[in-house]
């Protein structure tokens, strides 16, 4: 690593108030003393990391640092098109999903959109819903839970976490933090930060985090703000 004395350096309440503009001050304490107690052990200790990571963050928690579970109050048309197993079964999209008549089932929906997925049980074990995105980066799925337990527990012995057992810990900063940065480097996305600081790096990261959304444009830009926060242009440590 070069001599850029920013990339190790704790992060501030000021820059993540440039980031998180809505976010209360109790918030944006909690956030900071979460990076910062944690950041080395992942290895989020490059300019260019940081900047990759916040404005991935700041597409999941949005400018008030609110972090939610998955919505799955879709419709049934929702349904259909989003989920193969209500295409294969439509006449529970019409039972479970909003309509006319009725609102939306979200933990029938849950079981059953995700059973057999990710880790998950089947419909009957509940895991869908349980397991359900949540956190400062939604994971879902029990497999991905554990996986992401696995590599806070490799890289942060006793971090207090159980987000497997107790998944609203993903809520909380520390849970949502600590979380973020273990799925982070399990899907090894310091690799692909490390490519450089373009919009076409920012969507790579982005086809890992959430495929299928239609943020690539807000996360792009939300790399711009993030990018001057953590003055990527003046680190030394950029690829050549």
């Amino acid at each position: 690593m070069g001599d850029c004395p920013r990339c190790c350096a704790k992060v501030t309440e000021e820059q993540m108030k440039a980031i998180f503009t809505s976010a209360s001050a109790t918030k944006i304490t909690g956030v900071t003393n979460a990076f910062n107690s944690a950041f080395e052990k992942f290895e989020l200790n490059r300019c260019l990391r940081k900047a990759h990571f916040f404005a991935q963050l700041l597409q999941e928690v949005g400018t008030s640092i609110n972090a939610l579970s998955e919505d799955l109050h879709y419709t049934e048309a929702q349904l259909k098109k989003s989920f193969s197993y209500f295409r294969k079964n439509p006449e529970e999209a019409t039972l479970y999903g909003k309509t006319a008549e009725h609102g939306a089932d979200p933990e029938a929906i849950g079981n059953r959109a995700y059973a057999d997925r990710n880790g998950n049980g089947n419909i009957e074990s509940g895991d869908g819903y349980k397991y359900r995105g949540r956190g400062y980066i939604q994971i879902t799925g029990k497999g991905v839970y554990r996986d992401v337990q696995n590599e806070m527990n490799a890289r942060y012995p006793g971090n207090g976490l159980d987000i497997v057992n107790n998944v609203e810990q993903t809520l909380e900063p520390k849970g949502g933090m600590l979380s973020a940065m273990g799925y982070w480097r399990h899907k090894k996305l310091n690799d692909r930060a490390d490519k450089g600081a373009t919009g076409a790096v920012v969507d790579t990261l982005t086809q890992v985090i959430n495929y299928y959304t239609h943020t690539y444009p807000d996360r792009r830009t939300n790399f711009e703000t993030t990018k001057v926060v953590f003055k990527v242009a003046e680190c030394t440590n950029l690829p050549k």
